[in-house]
């Protein structure tokens, strides 16, 4: 019962993800992607920190709170705006298929440091996700990923992804699950006041219809993705969680193309079949 009630809030959280992946490429026509995700992490803590206070904070060790902290700005300031940062260089689809690369990451991590299975569905499953992030990250011809850069920002986005979904994982086993995540995205959004200096004529630029949107993203995103995946860890663990919520870049993808028009090409529909097939390889034997 644990495995199915997480399947299903691991794929909900990829519905709001990839929903607001799409909206994201829409608001960033506006603004860039550091002032949209600090902007977002902005609104969403308005939302969690509060609550946050009156359901009452953790009871963790000092070291806890450090762990916390730091997986709060690695995971939300730093990964979130790195993948941003790709998702403007590539598009949508092209950045959301190589993020599918994040569970292999974290299976295997979660493997070794927190004793999770690691099956053969598991490692088939990898497999294919691995295949498909070849096929896009080898794409030429005109309208392809758009450059090297925006590969390495996703990848370095993933690697700290996959920090800080281990560290999640260990930190709300007894806990409350929306303290967790509520202060992850406080600390994160305290982080982001240092880029304000920054980022200031962005926001400027943002009128009603603007802040409307970004609104939008942070409740699909931010307050409702993020809430659903901890929860899904919490009752599942990352093993299971993380490879169901990979059907947001899927999703994503499809989105892109239907909405935004962007190119669909050979490789990308075989990487979207077997980043489908790599995530019905790990939900059926994994």
């Amino acid at each position: 019962m644990d495995v199915i009630l997480g399947v299903i809030l691991a794929f909900s959280a990829a519905l709001v993800w990839a929903i607001a992946s799409v909206l994201s490429k829409v608001s960033m026509e506006k603004v860039n992607p550091l002032s949209l995700n600090v902007a977002r992490l902005f609104l969403s803590s308005a939302f969690y920190v509060p609550l946050v206070f009156y359901l009452g904070l953790p009871t963790i060790t000092p070291e806890r709170w450090a762990v916390l902290i730091i997986s709060g700005i690695i995971g939300f300031t730093v990964a979130d705006w790195f993948f941003l940062e790709g998702m403007q260089l590539m598009g949508v689809s092209r950045a959301a298929i190589l993020v599918t690369f994040h569970p292999v990451l974290t299976m295997f991590t979660a493997h070794y440091l927190l004793e999770r299975p690691l099956t053969p569905g598991l490692v088939g499953g990898a497999f294919a996700i691995i295949l498909a992030v070849i096929l896009v990250t080898t794409e030429s011809g005109p309208g392809r990923m758009g450059s090297w850069k925006g590969v390495a920002y996703v990848f370095f986005a993933q690697l700290m992804w996959t920090f800080a979904v281990i560290v999640t994982d260990w930190l709300v086993a007894g806990e409350s699950a929306f303290s967790i995540i509520g202060l992850r995205i406080g600390f994160g959004a305290l982080a982001g006041l240092a880029f304000l200096p920054k980022i200031k004529d962005d926001f400027k630029k943002l009128n009603r219809r603007g802040w409307g949107l970004v609104g939008l993203i942070t409740l699909f995103g931010t307050i409702l993705g993020q809430y659903f995946f901890t929860l899904a860890l919490k009752v599942a663990g990352s093993s299971v969680a993380t490879p169901v919520t990979e059907s947001s870049p899927i999703m994503a993808s499809l989105f892109a193309v239907v909405f935004l028009k962007e190119r669909l090409t050979r490789r990308l529909i075989y990487a979207i079949v077997l980043t489908t097939l790599g995530i019905m390889v790990i939900g059926i034997w994994g």
